[in-house]
Formats: structure tokens, C-alpha cells, sequence
């Protein structure tokens, strides 16, 4: 009776032996499908991550030509002239001839009051010199006295109502200081040589900016994309049309220079009548200024932009939960990475099954921002590129 319970108990263990050969028919093909899965995923993740990471670099160089030539231009526009006058004109005083005191003291008033009166250049009134302008999140540098016309987006340069003329030393001066004729011809000089250095400098930058962004057509960002991705370089032209769609370099981002053509002075010159040892002298006609910038005629003074397009920089447009540009690359506009990501084990086509927002196959998308500063009036260079997803 044992034994044969026994032998029973040993055939049924020796039958559940084969048991798992039947589930396992099912398991390994699936555990194969499932590292295939795997695989066609890690090669779709590996390429969304390449691309993704060549958008954000290339987004974000091609966004920092605009700001480093909108902050230089911000200095150009008043931290330098605020500077250059201050050292070269401070010290420099002007006696009154009724010789009264002034802002030097007996000595009468300072010349760099003086043409800051006049609207000859920007500064900040009431800051001090040695006081540092970083910790000020915008700078209130701005012309004063007759340039007060000049503070806005659009500058008017009818000072005063002369019609556009810039006069650097005024009749009235002449009339209230001892400013002989040959000191008013030197002030001139200077003042011309200035803002000629300033425009020239404002050229080149402007030059050197439009080189990169729009005669060779937003160069940084097709190269950058290109040595990140090593797709053909024409592929990033798919990119660069969305900074031409909000901010084409001469309409969408169209910075201007504003210029006068004509400056005046005034001086005394001495004579030999005792009643009148001096006479107010001038030249016969207003001196016309030299081109010193290409876009406008005349001395240059400001480099201003609409506020609208700055604002552009740092809205939200369509197609993007963040605040500026909405940048989106296909990764197969020109059917480049069909070798890469071509039809799966799965026969699923990657390229016709994934749409974007905007129509066409895959894509990364980012969004790119610029913020921070301002431009005219009040030129604060802290103008700071950000990227968003």
C-alpha cells in the first residue's frame, strides 16, 4: 500500500517537470520583443536628446548677438558720453563776467554743467560719480536742459526750437562768461571729435551685428546646430526662420540712429573799443556736421529702437507657454536622419507617425527670451538672454 502511493507521489512530481516548457513558448519571445522595444526607444530618445540640445545651444547663441549688441549700444548711448565729460570737462571753469559765484565758486560754473545745459550729452542728474551704477536696476542717463526733446524711443532733435541745430556753446553763454572765441573753437572740436568716435564705434557694431544675424543669414545658429548634430547644415535653416518670423533685422528688429546735421558756437572776441572790450562772434552760418554713421545724415547722438520690438523679445507668442521667441526644429526637413531613425522592427515609421504642433514630422521646440535692459532712454546695458523649454 506505501509503495504504491509512494510510486504514485514520484510519477506526479515527475510530471509537473514539463510544466513550464509551455508558458515559456510566450515569455522569451516577449522578453525579446520587450529589448527590441527597448532599443528602438533608446534610439529615438538618443536622437530627441541630440537634437534638443543642438536647438537650446543654437537658440542661445544666435539670441546673445542680439544682446551684446544691444548692451554695447546701451553704453554708447550714455555711460561713455557721461564718463568722457566728466573727466574731460569737470574741472574745466568758466568765469561769469558779472562775478557772481557759481557751481565752482568764485571761479563761475563748470563747463561740463554747461553743455550738459545746453543738451549737448546725456548724464544722470543728481547720481554721483563715484557712485556705482550695477546696483541700480535701470540708469536715468538722459539729456538735459535743451536735449530734453531727445528723451523718448523716437528722439526729436529740435532742440530748443533751433530747427535741428545743435548749439554746443549758446549766445546766452557768450553773453554770461568770459568764453573767448578761440576756447569756443576748441570746445567744438572736441565735442565733433567725441560723438565722432562714438558713431564710428556705434557703426561697427551695428555692421558686425548684421553681418552675423541677417547678410549671412543667422550664421551662428545654423553652424551651431550643424556641429551638434552633424545633419546637413541647411537643416538648421528650418530653425532660424522663426527669429526672422518675430525679429527680422530691419523690421521686426530695427534699431536707428538719430543724428544732427548742423552745430553752432559762440565766443567773444576781444576789441580795441574800451566801452566794448569784447564782441560776440559766430560763424557766419551754421557748421554742417560730417556723416559719422551710415542710416542717418549729421553727427551721431542716439542709437534708439521701438519699444515694440524689444517688448517682442519678452512676450509670449503662439506655440509657447513662455515669454519670448518660439523656436521649433524638425529633424527631418530635409529627410536626414531617415537612415537613422527608419522604419523600426516593429514596421513603424517614425517619420510619418509623429507630427508637430506646426505641421511636418518630429521636432524639438524651445523658447528664447531677451530681457533686462533698455536701450533709449535710459540706457541700462543689462540686457540677459534666457532660454525656456
Amino acid at each position: 500500500m506505501m509503495s504504491r502511493w509512494v510510486r504514485a507521489g514520484l510519477r506526479l512530481v515527475h510530471d509537473r517537470r514539463g510544466q513550464l516548457a509551455i508558458p515559456s513558448l510566450f515569455v522569451i519571445p516577449s522578453l525579446f520583443l520587450f529589448v527590441y522595444l527597448i532599443f528602438e526607444t533608446a534610439k529615438i530618445s538618443r536622437e530627441k536628446i541630440r537634437h534638443q540640445f543642438a536647438l537650446d545651444a543654437a537658440a542661445f547663441i544666435e539670441m546673445t548677438n542680439y544682446s551684446d549688441f544691444l548692451n554695447r549700444s546701451a553704453y554708447v548711448n550714455g555711460a561713455f558720453p557721461q564718463r568722457i565729460f566728466h573727466e574731460g570737462f569737470y574741472g574745466t571753469c568758466i568765469e561769469k563776467k558779472n562775478n557772481t559765484q557759481g557751481d565752482c565758486g568764485t571761479q563761475g560754473d563748470r563747463l561740463y554743467n554747461i553743455l550738459y545745459k545746453n543738451g549737448t550729452y546725456p548724464r544722470w542728474e543728481g547720481q554721483s560719480q563715484t557712485e556705482a551704477l550695477d546696483r541700480f536696476p535701470e540708469w536715468m542717463l538722459a539729456f538735459g536742459g535743451c536735449g530734453t526733446s531727445k528723451n523718448s524711443t523716437t528722439p526729436d532733435m529740435d532742440s530748443c526750437g533751433s530747427g535741428g541745430r545743435l548749439d554746443i556753446i549758446t549766445m546766452q553763454d557768450a553773453l554770461d562768461y568770459w568764453i573767448s572765441w578761440d576756447d569756443a573753437q576748441d570746445i567744438y572740436k572736441l565735442y565733433v571729435q567725441i560723438y565722432q568716435l562714438l558713431g564710428s564705434v556705434e557703426d561697427a557694431q551695428y555692421s558686425v551685428f548684421k553681418r552675423l544675424v541677417a547678410d549671412t543669414p543667422h550664421s551662428f545658429y545654423r553652424k551651431s546646430y550643424w556641429l551638434n548634430t552633424n545633419d546637413p547644415i541647411n537643416d538648421g535653416v528650418d530653425g532660424m526662420k522663426w527669429f526672422d518670423m518675430y525679429g527680422r533685422v530691419g523690421s521686426g528688429f530695427a534699431p536707428k540712429p538719430y543724428c544732427v546735421q548742423e552745430v553752432m558756437i559762440y565766443g567773444n572776441k576781444p576789441t580795441n573799443n574800451a566801452f566794448q572790450p569784447y564782441q560776440i562772434w559766430a560763424p557766419n552760418s551754421p557748421i554742417t556736421m560730417p556723416n559719422t554713421i551710415s542710416g542717418c545724415t549729421g553727427l551721431f547722438q542716439i542709437e534708439s529702437i521701438p519699444a515694440s520690438h524689444l517688448y517682442a523679445m519678452r512676450s509670449r507668442h503662439q506655440m509657447s507657454n513662455w515669454p519670448g521667441y518660439p523656436i521649433v526644429q524638425h529633424w527631418d526637413r530635409n529627410r536626414s536622419n531617415q537612415g537613422t531613425l527608419s522604419r523600426n522592427y516593429f514596421n513603424v515609421d517614425f517619420h510619418r507617425t509623429v507630427r508637430c504642433p506646426d505641421g511636418g514630422g518630429p521636432c524639438v521646440h524651445a523658447t528664447i527670451a531677451l530681457a533686462g535692459g533698455r536701450l533709449w532712454p535710459n540706457p541700462t546695458p543689462k540686457f540677459q538672454t534666457r532660454l525656456y523649454p
